[in-house]
């Protein structure tokens, strides 16, 4: 049995209930489970989630307003509008609330996105999925995305800034610490400098880092963030690890699938860190259990 945990992002669409997703993660050797981002009251009414070792929630968990939804409301803690932003700032107090109920210690935080034309971050990836990452036209959308993003993020950060101050200290009330994730789109906060400036809000362990793998990648692959720089800079501030591979620009395949560099990642990994296994439910058992045995070959993770 090894010291990581399987995320319900595995479960959704394919078990009927969270209970049946915990009892298939327990027999292919998870000692630990993440709430996710999908999971809403409905699916944790009843349950006994006292019996289960939950090592992280991703907010919003509950997701009863959907992550789609608050992105299409703007509900989200970057939010230029201060009714938004409040909204946001409530949706991840409902998860801190929910890690102090359970006894949890960690929630993963992303923190909302720079608002910019919409069409910019899409010609980007289009043009590197079609072949083209090469080309001139390439150069000249991701420096439209660069200077687009540059031009709209100073606003955004505020907003960031004021609701994580806001959130540390509920938070902090509720013996909670918010993992602040790198994403996976170059429009989202944080960007690789915005993360120490958010990491410096305050002069404790409150806010910390939570490293995902297949996100730094993909912007690698893109040519926008270098992956080991996030490694390098913040390694000794990451509460967690999201581990799933990547093929090109796809994530969330189970660990060993794809193209990651697993041993620069596990030289990277402080000892202490919760490891998440975060596999989209495309993946097979038996690649989600295989996952497992390859990630400590690797040296990811250890024995519990």
């Amino acid at each position: 049995m090894f010291d990581v945990a399987l995320s319900t992002m595995w479960a959704i669409g394919q078990f009927q209930s969270l209970a049946d997703f915990f009892v298939a993660g327990e027999g292919l050797g998870y000692t630990g489970f993440e709430l996710n981002h999908e999971v809403d009251s409905a699916m944790l009414n009843g349950l006994p989630l006292s019996s289960y070792r939950i090592t992280s929630i991703h907010e919003p968990c509950p997701a009863d307003i959907s992550t789609a939804e608050l992105k299409a409301r703007d509900w989200l803690i970057s939010s230029l509008e201060e009714e938004s932003r409040q909204q946001g700032v409530r949706a991840i107090q409902r998860s801190i609330n929910l890690a102090q109920e359970l006894g949890v210690s960690v929630i993963v935080v992303h923190p909302g996105k720079v608002d910019i034309d919409r069409q910019l971050e899409p010609a980007v990836w289009n043009l590197s999925e079609t072949g083209q990452a090469g080309t001139l036209a390439y150069q000249e959308a991701k420096e439209r995305l660069i200077d687009g993003r540059a031009a709209a993020a100073d606003a955004h950060l505020d907003a960031v800034r004021r609701s994580l101050v806001e959130l540390a200290d509920h938070a902090g009330r509720a013996g909670v610490r918010l993992g602040l994730e790198n994403r996976y789109y170059y429009q989202d906060i944080p960007l690789l400098d915005e993360m120490g400036m958010l990491l410096e809000l305050t002069n404790d362990e409150r806010i910390g880092f939570w490293y995902d793998v297949g996100h730094a990648q993909a912007l690698e692959n893109l040519g926008l963030v270098a992956h080991e720089v996030w490694l390098k800079r913040y390694a000794p501030r990451m509460l967690g690890v999201h581990l799933h591979d990547l093929k090109g620009l796809k994530d969330h395949f189970a660990a060993g699938l794809g193209e990651i560099d697993w041993d620069m990642v596990a030289a990277n990994l402080p000892e202490d860190a919760i490891r998440v296994c975060e596999f989209r439910s495309f993946n097979q058992p038996a690649q989600v259990a295989a996952a497992m045995q390859f990630l400590a070959d690797k040296g990811c993770v250890a024995l519990s």
